[in-house]
């Protein structure tokens, strides 16, 4: 008997007393991501003229059909929630960042229509463009000593941030990589990036910390993935 699938995680992007904005991105495509938007109503009242807007930056640009805000095109009656899907291109995939935006729209009051305005802050991180890849041992063992991937870098994790198991799940959940194998004290991951730049991930657990190596074919690549690791909750 076939399991349910995983529901999937909507994240609260934006929210007033009115409007409720929660986002998923969806799998990237070498430097382009499509992020699914739900828009719900939390009001009794009629929410009309919604118009989202992301502020490009130098790396990152909102994919527009015409200049300005994207017009969002259905009207919310209360209770209700509805989905638009955008699309961001980027020049870089290697750069965390946080894009500013806002979404503006009408509310009809009962004496007519106000409107209305909320912020948000858009994190866009390195494992997005992460995609878990297969890879057997042989396989891993060749690519580390064939030279290609010849950028690396290292992390230390205090051994307090959890047991080994619970660490390789958050590697293969929240970073997006693939058990290799494990063998004693050690285990190897790996994962390709939208733009299919191999990286390889070795964690050696020790006593007081984790050691995690990392082997890549870009510098920037490799040196982003030790910021992801840093900047995370273990």
């Amino acid at each position: 008997m076939e399991s349910a699938p995983t529901p999937l995680l909507r994240l609260i992007l934006a929210e007033d007393a009115c409007l409720s904005l929660r986002y998923h991105p969806h799998t990237p495509s070498h430097s382009n991501l499509s992020i699914a938007l739900d828009f719900s109503n939390i009001s009794a009242a009629e929410i009309s003229n919604i118009k989202f807007d992301i502020s490009d930056s130098i790396n990152t640009k909102l994919v527009r059909t015409s200049p300005g805000a994207l017009s969002v095109p259905f009207v919310l009656h209360a209770g209700q929630t509805n989905s638009h899907n955008i699309s961001l291109s980027l020049q870089t995939v290697y750069i965390s960042q946080k894009m500013k935006g806002s979404v503006t729209y009408f509310v009809d009051n009962g004496s007519g229509k106000e409107e209305k305005m909320v912020n948000f802050s858009l994190p866009l991180s390195l494992a997005l463009f992460i995609v878990p890849t297969p890879c057997n041992s042989v396989s891993f063992e060749d690519l580390i000593t064939s030279g290609v991937l010849d950028k690396t870098s290292s992390a230390s994790v205090p051994a307090a941030a959890g047991s080994p198991d619970e660490i390789i799940e958050m590697f293969n959940n929240v970073f997006k990589l693939s058990m290799v194998e494990r063998i004693g004290n050690a285990a190897s991951l790996y994962g390709k990036t939208s733009r299919d730049d191999e990286l390889c991930v070795l964690l050696k657990f020790g006593s007081a910390n984790l050691i995690v190596d990392i082997k890549g074919t870009e510098q920037q690549l490799v040196n982003s993935f030790v910021d992801l690791i840093n900047s995370s909750r273990f």
